[in-house]
């Protein structure tokens, strides 16, 4: 079966709706690794997994948990990084504090 990794970024009203955590359980009962951070006032998110698998978690990723309003969904391909968990990063990081390190 396929592996596949993408980086998703959320915008809109995401922050406050239990977004990462719902996220992150999805996550776990699917067999996905990756990230779920708020940066700004958006989300982003790295998923790997299956492809099946991966396809089902980006569904619920399109519409999010209720409460929340989805303005854009940009998605990414990436270079699989074999990851074991999925970790929901806590507080919220501003882009000028981040660093990015393309593989």
């Amino acid at each position: 079966m396929m592996k596949k990794r993408n980086r998703i970024i959320i915008k809109g009203n995401v922050q406050r709706v239990g977004f990462r955590h719902q996220a992150g359980e999805l996550a776990n009962k699917l067999g996905i690794v990756g990230k779920a951070v708020y940066i700004n006032h958006d989300i982003l998110i790295e998923a790997e997994g299956n492809e099946q698998e991966l396809n089902q978690f980006l569904d619920w990723c399109r519409k999010g948990p209720e409460g929340c309003c989805i303005e854009d969904f940009e998605m990414t391909d990436l270079p699989l990084l074999n990851q074991e968990v999925f970790e929901i990063v806590h507080g919220v990081l501003f882009s000028k504090e981040l660093q990015v390190v393309e593989a």
